[in-house]
C-alpha cells in the first residue's frame, strides 16, 4: 500500500542558504576582488590563506575572526574598519538565485519554511538580514555547525513531515541516513556541483537549480 502525505500533517521545509537561495561563490570572488583592491594582490592573498587555514581547522568560515586576526599582524588602526567597510557594501540581494523570493512564496502555500544554515554569528546573520530571505521565512535557525542540532530540530517538529532543500550531497547523505523518513531534495548549484553531485540514489530529488521547486507539488509516496 502506497502511503502519502497526510492532508493533516503540514510540511516543514528545512531549506539552506548559501549556494541554494543565495550565490555564494559569486560573493566570495567579490570579497576577493575587492580585497585585491584595498590590499594588493599580494596581501589578499595573505588574507585568504588565514580564511582557508581557519575554515580548514574549525570547517566553518568567520570573517569577522579573519579580520581582526589579520588585522592583528599589521598594526595599522584602520584595517579593521576597512576590510569591514568591503562586507558591508556587499548588495546580497543582487547574489539571490533567479526566483530564489519567488520559491520562499511558494513553499509557504505548503507548509512552514524554516532557513537552516550555518556559519558565524555576525556574517551570516548580515548575509540573511540584508538579501531579505530573513524576512520572508517563518524561522531562521543559525548555528555554526548546522548538523549538530538536527536531533533537536526532528524532535521539535515531530508533528510535521520534513523536506530538506541543500546543495551540499555530503549533508544530505548524513541527514537521510540518520533520518530515512525525511525527505531530500539536493540543488546542483554553487561549487559543489562540481566537487560531490554525483549520483547519489540515497537522495529523493535533484535538481539543478532553486527556481525548479516552483514546478513541485511536493506529493510524496514513502
Amino acid at each position: 500500500m502506497n502511503l502519502f502525505f497526510s492532508m493533516q500533517k503540514p510540511i516543514l521545509f528545512l531549506i539552506d542558504l548559501d549556494n541554494t537561495l543565495l550565490n555564494n561563490d559569486l560573493i566570495k570572488n567579490e570579497i576577493k576582488r575587492s580585497l585585491t583592491q584595498v590590499l594588493g594582490s599580494a596581501e589578499a592573498e595573505h588574507f585568504w590563506k588565514h580564511h582557508d587555514d581557519f575554515r580548514n581547522k574549525h570547517n566553518l568560515v568567520n570573517f569577522p575572526y579573519i579580520i581582526r586576526k589579520y588585522c592583528s599582524e599589521k598594526h595599522k588602526d584602520t584595517c579593521d574598519f576597512t576590510l569591514e567597510s568591503i562586507f558591508k557594501k556587499i548588495d546580497f540581494q543582487k547574489a539571490l538565485y533567479p526566483k530564489a523570493k519567488e520559491v520562499i512564496v511558494y513553499l509557504k502555500k505548503f507548509g512552514k519554511v524554516i532557513l537552516f544554515t550555518e556559519g558565524d554569528p555576525v556574517y551570516q546573520k548580515m548575509k540573511i538580514e540584508k538579501s531579505t530571505i530573513g524576512s520572508m521565512v517563518d524561522v531562521i535557525l543559525l548555528f555554526p555547525h548546522k548538523l549538530e542540532h538536527l536531533d533537536q530540530i526532528v524532535k521539535k517538529y515531530k508533528d510535521f513531515d520534513i523536506e530538506v532543500i541543500d546543495d551540499r550531497s555530503t549533508t544530505l547523505m548524513t541527514i537521510k541516513n540518520k533520518y530515512p523518513q525525511i525527505h531530500i531534495i539536493e540543488v546542483c548549484q554553487g561549487h559543489y556541483s562540481t566537487v560531490d553531485h554525483k549520483a547519489h540514489p540515497v537522495l529523493d530529488k535533484t535538481i539543478e537549480s532553486i527556481s525548479e521547486l516552483l514546478n513541485d507539488t511536493f506529493d510524496r509516496k514513502l
